[in-house]
């Protein structure tokens, strides 16, 4: 029987490594692909986008989870953000490493494009509308690109009918990401910031700009030169607080391992608290429940982490699978939302397919 030892071991083993028994309420795949965005809709649906295929990909949801369009550019690159109203649809994202912005017709044809040559890689744009049929866009490298050169960050002000207003470039000396954004009713942005320079690890930060793309203050949150750190998401609540998710290096038992971190901030920059949340894991993206709780999604196996705003205590933890290992995972989780009835919209990929799920929140 002693033998059989090793053999059950390997077998438990390949097991933590894999997915099983999903939780959710609805779940689909849409082919080899990633999905980097969902948001619900003003009309109880949903919409969400990314990358089918090496090329950028939209799709849109009912009430009833019935599709009710999709478009693909013929592009290669993917749409990391999306906007509608009832005339139609316009996409952020990139065109082989430039930053594109399209526009569709509510039939899902399209209508124009822009690509604009940034002087770096581009991998993510965000879209904000702005009102009166005005947009802005941020556009960004992927943090998991640093120590790819020098970046920057690039703002566009655009209208509807694809006329570009205005565009600026920041001024930087070394790499630097801010793949998401947040944007207040004031018109100020506040970025997740990913930084580094040459001999040096990443390190994560928080920055707002106002207005007019000038930058207001910028807040380091992990630095310590001996360990990598990285900013992915952020959020605000109702008080003006801010929330960064990401993740950062930190000393195990079995040496360096990788940590999801989340850090909240006062309006002014001044940091109220930093909590490490998972191992093996990073923060990617972050809402609120129907309690005015975060719910932050860890990427690997889509684990969420409902946690208290006031303090950073643990409200609780939401695990999408019965079984998944973040240290080897085919299930990546990129976007969170609420849909009408304050269930979890999901959006990453699992088994390497663009993939979307509805989870109960409780």
């Amino acid at each position: 029987m002693k033998r059989l030892i090793p053999v059950f071991s390997l077998i438990i083993l390949f097991s933590s490594c894999k997915k099983t028994d999903s939780d959710f309420i609805w779940e689909k795949s849409f082919g080899k692909g990633t999905a980097y965005f969902i948001e619900s809709a003003s009309d109880s649906g949903y919409y969400a986008c990314g990358e089918k295929g090496g090329n950028p990909y939209f799709v849109r949801f009912n009430k009833k989870r019935s599709q009710i369009i999709e478009f693909s550019s013929e592009n290669p690159g993917l749409f990391s953000s999306a906007w509608f109203d009832t005339s139609g649809y316009i996409t952020g994202g990139n065109n082989d490493g430039k930053i594109m912005l399209m526009r569709y017709s509510s039939k899902g044809d399209m209508l124009w494009e822009k690509t604009i040559d940034a002087g770096f890689k581009v991998d993510f744009t965000t879209l904000f509308y702005t009102g009166s049929g005005n947009l802005m866009s941020i556009s960004s490298a992927s943090a998991d690109s640093a120590g790819s050169g020098t970046t920057y960050l690039y703002f566009v002000r655009f209208d509807t009918t694809g006329n570009v207003a205005s565009e600026k470039k920041t001024a930087e000396s070394g790499f630097v990401s801010a793949a998401k954004a947040a944007l207040d009713n004031s018109g100020n942005i506040y970025l997740p910031v990913t930084r580094k320079n040459t001999f040096t690890n990443p390190r994560a930060s928080v920055a707002k700009y106002n207005n007019l793309f000038q930058k207001i203050w910028e807040t380091e949150l992990y630095n310590n030169p001996d360990f990598s750190a990285s900013s992915n998401a952020i959020a605000f609540d109702v008080s003006g607080n801010i929330y960064v998710s990401g993740n950062t290096e930190v000393s195990g038992k079995d040496g360096r391992l990788t940590n999801s971190f989340l850090a909240s901030l006062t309006d002014k920059g001044t940091v109220r608290w930093k909590k490490y949340l998972e191992y093996y894991n990073s923060g990617s993206a972050m809402t609120f429940d129907k309690s005015n709780n975060l719910l932050m999604i860890n990427r690997n196996c889509y684990i969420i982490n409902r946690i208290v705003t006031d303090n950073g205590d643990d409200a609780g933890i939401i695990k999408s699978f019965s079984v998944c290992n973040s240290q080897n995972t085919k299930a990546f989780g990129n976007a969170i939302a609420l849909n009408f009835d304050s269930n979890i919209l999901l959006a990453g990929s699992l088994d390497g397919n663009f993939f979307l799920a509805l989870k109960s929140s409780q």
